[in-house]
């Protein structure tokens, strides 16, 4: 009986110490997560400019929303960074592990190099983009009439087609370096009996890739793909520097839709912007739980 008290005694005194680690974590996830999402939902409800007593409207707010075409392209242009930057970040990333887990020289320098924007300022890259592409005296259009490609400097921040692709194009030289280094990982993971094996089979470099290589890569794909989902729906600080949602809204995404109507010069609308954040949150969660729902098993397997 004795024994059994002291133990119990034990167990309690290590959950009061884990209660008391845990303290401070879980405070500030109530501070800085759970209550300014409550309080934007308090507020979705109400007409709110930041300064005056809000006053309750009900779901106008939401029904503004599902009329409000701007929102809904900005949705849309989101899904659309979804899917062209994983087009274009995946392969390119997965193709530069294979090419440094290779035996070429300077790969240590390569790997760093092409991981270092990952660690950079989103905003100091776009700054670094906008002068780039800039419509005059910009760097990319110098060096294409230089060389007799162009005659007259291209317009690549006018244009909604070539704005979405400078934007996708800065935010894969901005991540794909992450992705890079977890591939990287993946693939040194394989033992190195299997390609040897292949070897003496008389397997060629192609064949090594798509029958061993990629094949054991599966668990990491579905797990890449998600931070690309998460990233693009996060997108918001290369548009703002880059384009600022131009030409005419063409390119805007949710996160600066919101930030637009939170911070407006002519007159904040805060109530409709935390509708609108809301909206976001719900949007971000079916594609989530879509996404995970089909392919639950490859993260369970993983």
């Amino acid at each position: 009986m004795r024994t059994t008290y002291k133990n119990k005694k034990h167990r309690f005194g290590c959950k009061i110490q884990i209660a008391l680690m845990l303290a401070p974590l879980l405070a500030l996830f109530l501070l800085f997560n759970v209550y300014p999402l409550l309080c934007s939902v308090f507020y979705s409800f109400t007409k709110y400019n930041g300064v005056a007593v809000q006053s309750f409207v009900g779901f106008d707010n939401y029904k503004r929303m599902f009329h409000d075409t701007s929102w809904w392209k900005s949705v849309w242009n989101t899904l659309q960074f979804t899917v062209m930057g994983y087009v274009v970040q995946v392969p390119l990333s997965l193709l530069t592990a294979v090419l440094l887990n290779g035996k070429i020289r300077g790969r240590n320098f390569l790997r760093t190099t092409f991981f270092l924007p990952n660690v950079t300022s989103t905003a100091i890259i776009g700054i670094i983009f906008y002068f780039m592409f800039a419509s005059y005296n910009g760097i990319v259009n110098g060096l294409l009439q230089s060389v007799g490609l162009i005659e007259r400097p291209i317009e690549w921040l006018a244009n909604v087609t070539l704005a979405k692709w400078v934007i996708i194009l800065l935010n894969t030289w901005g991540q794909f370096g992450f992705f890079m280094v977890l591939f990287l990982a993946a693939i040194q993971r394989i033992p190195l009996e299997l390609y040897e094996s292949a070897v003496i089979d008389g397997a060629n470099t192609r064949q090594k890739f798509t029958r061993i290589t990629f094949p054991l890569l599966g668990s990491m794909f579905p797990v890449i793909t998600m931070m690309v989902i998460l990233n693009a729906f996060q997108l918001f600080d290369s548009v703002k520097v880059i384009t600022n949602g131009g030409p005419g809204n063409e390119t805007s995404v949710m996160a600066l839709h919101i930030y637009n109507y939170f911070f407006s010069t002519s007159g904040a609308q805060q109530g409709y912007a935390s509708a609108l954040s809301v909206g976001a949150t719900v949007i971000t969660a079916l594609v989530g739980a879509l996404y995970l729902g089909l392919t639950g098993k490859k993260f369970h397997d993983s």
